[in-house]
């Protein structure tokens, strides 16, 4: 089984540009793309703050659960839009009360006129187009609407089976997202502390990797022992042999990863990495792990118990953190590539 019996990775489509090009627009600071911004599950009817690259963005449900992002800054007074409220003619402003359309940023309504008087249509702010896919939403920060809904972001197939496990997660890492991406495609299970499903030892064979026919995806594949147990005699214990398949499908430009595994013995895991760069040297990792088969849904159910531990005492983002650090001295094909098609 490959990467692609798991994986859509759309080849149409999408805004035109050359490979490893790295574009800023709209005061974003980062590469034209769908950059992922939070869970699904992040966003109602209440604004939302979400801090993307060099942009403050506001986002919010309308009544009809339709996302909507827009700059989180008001033009009449500057207040923050995610300090308002979400009405029937959009959301509106906490200071004044001017009411903004989330789909095109036009002001609706402006609440000491007179009865028959409208807004302007030169009052309006910043609006960006949003889509929803695998729980996570994503903004485009690319000027006008973006030609394909995604264009060539690694989703997986399909929605998750009635006999799958699925466990989601947000950490904040101090490391740029460029270093959290090459510690994904570098070694998944110790980034994400999920060693048992997506090993975390010793790469057995040399990696297998390529990059689609546009050099917008890099392919790698692993096999790496499955748990990194310490040598304590001559001869490796017996569950050092056990080895862990794994493909991993990373965007140039976003650095989003798919990982697929085949779990030892019985099942497979995928997980989704969706990085948000909240500055320079911070990332919000937000990521999906689905388990299919009942080895792999046990190992993941072992696996909780950690995952909440390191999240209320903190510690969430330190294996991210510690796994950007040491990838920067890496040697390795995979990245080597990433790195090229990035530079």
């Amino acid at each position: 089984m490959t990467v692609q019996d798991h994986v859509s990775v759309p080849r149409e489509g999408g805004p035109s540009r050359a490979p490893g090009e790295r574009q800023t627009d709209r005061g974003f600071g980062l590469p034209v793309d769908w950059w992922p911004i939070g869970h699904a599950s992040e966003f109602t009817g209440k604004p939302r703050p979400v801090r993307l690259g060099a942009q403050a963005v506001a986002v919010y449900r309308d009544g009809a659960g339709t996302v909507h992002a827009v700059l989180d800054r008001c033009p009449h007074r500057r207040l923050p839009l995610s300090m308002g409220r979400v009405i029937d003619e959009g959301l509106q402003c906490g200071y004044h009360g001017w009411t903004f359309d989330g789909a095109d940023g036009q002001c609706t309504l402006i609440p000491n006129f007179k009865p028959g008087e409208s807004p302007s249509s030169r009052i309006k702010v910043a609006a960006y187009p949003v889509s929803e896919a695998e729980g996570l939403v994503f903004l485009w920060t690319g000027d006008g609407d973006p030609e394909s809904r995604f264009a060539h972001v690694p989703l997986l197939a399909g929605p998750a089976s009635s006999g799958s496990a699925v466990v989601r997660g947000t950490a904040l890492a101090r490391a740029p997202y460029e270093r959290i991406s090459e510690a994904l495609l570098l070694n998944p299970g110790v980034a994400l502390s999920l060693g048992p499903l997506l090993g975390s030892g010793d790469e057995v064979l040399g990696p297998d990797h390529d990059s689609d026919g546009e050099g917008r995806v890099v392919t790698v594949r692993r096999d790496r022992v499955t748990l990194d147990l310490p040598r304590i005699q001559t001869f490796e214990a017996p569950l050092r042999g056990i080895t862990t398949v794994t493909e991993i499908a990373t965007l140039v430009t976003t650095g989003f990863t798919t990982v697929v595994a085949h779990a030892p013995r019985d099942g497979s895991v995928q997980v989704l990495a969706a990085l948000t760069p909240t500055g320079p040297h911070r990332t919000t990792v937000r990521w999906q792990v689905r388990a299919h088969g009942n080895a792999a849904r046990a190992l993941l159910a072992a696996c909780r118990p950690s995952a909440v531990g390191k999240r209320l005492t903190g510690r969430a983002g330190q294996p991210l953190e510690a796994a950007a650090d040491a990838v920067e001295t890496a040697f390795d094909p995979g990245l080597d590539e990433l790195r090229a098609l990035r530079a």
